[in-house]
């Protein structure tokens, strides 16, 4: 037995929630894959009830599946966690504040999160690189606006910087696939949920927060192309 948010819960019960049913339930662990044993060796990690939890860089290690029962777990977990995670959705789903460690050398707190560190980060990076400023039609620097276009920074051939842009490019790949699983899996929840109309409204907003993440993503993803074309 273990103790959940929800109360007492079996190790096995534990194990169906962490997706192992059917036969995989009396398997052999030699016989699990890799992401498998990656979810198993959290379970056993979590039934010893531990009052905290240091994860660095989850989203790196895991696969969707995993991802997806530990955001469950944890968002429901009442123990702390510390993550370092460049994740937006994992950190917003599962922390309750967020710290950076930005261009002063020093670790703050930022009460508005990923949100308020992108907008720091943005105006760190404006200032070291005035190329990177949003300029006006007149060519005058100004703030970004919508209506204004913006001089994007092209990445030399062969530079630090250009491999440091395909590796932003493959990390948001990974993100954008984990949310298009989240949003089939919302959908499928929503048509399951019939007309509990509380559950539906539930689900609802977490699609509304995942399509919003989607945008950012691909957005951020357009950006990091451009600088490689």
């Amino acid at each position: 037995m273990t103790k959940t948010a929800d109360g007492e819960i079996t190790a096995t019960s534990m194990l169906e929630r962490f997706g192992f049913t059917g036969d995989r339930l009396t398997a052999r662990i030699g016989d699990l894959s890799g992401g498998e044993l990656r979810r198993f060796q959290l379970l056993r990690l979590l039934l010893t009830e531990p009052n905290v939890l240091l994860l660095d860089e989850p989203t790196n290690d895991l696969d969707i599946e995993t991802l997806t029962v530990l955001e469950d777990f944890l968002d429901r977990w009442p123990g702390t966690l510390v993550v370092v995670s460049h994740d937006r959705y994992f950190l917003e789903r599962t922390v309750d504040s967020v710290w950076a460690l930005l261009d002063d050398g020093q670790i703050s707190m930022l009460p508005r999160g990923v949100d308020e560190y992108l907008e720091r980060r943005a105006e760190s990076l404006h200032l070291a690189d005035p190329s990177l400023l949003v300029t006006s039609n007149d060519g005058s620097a100004s703030e970004s606006g919508p209506e204004r276009p913006v001089a994007v920074h092209r990445a030399a051939r062969g530079s630090a910087e250009e491999r440091e842009a395909r590796k932003a490019l493959a990390r948001i790949d990974r993100q954008l696939e984990r949310v298009a699983a989240r949003e089939q899996e919302l959908n499928e929840a929503i048509v399951a949920a019939g007309q509990d109309y509380d559950r539906l409204a539930e689900l609802s907003a977490q699609l509304d927060e995942v399509a919003g993440e989607r945008d950012t993503l691909e957005l951020e993803w357009l950006e990091v192309a451009e600088a490689l074309e």
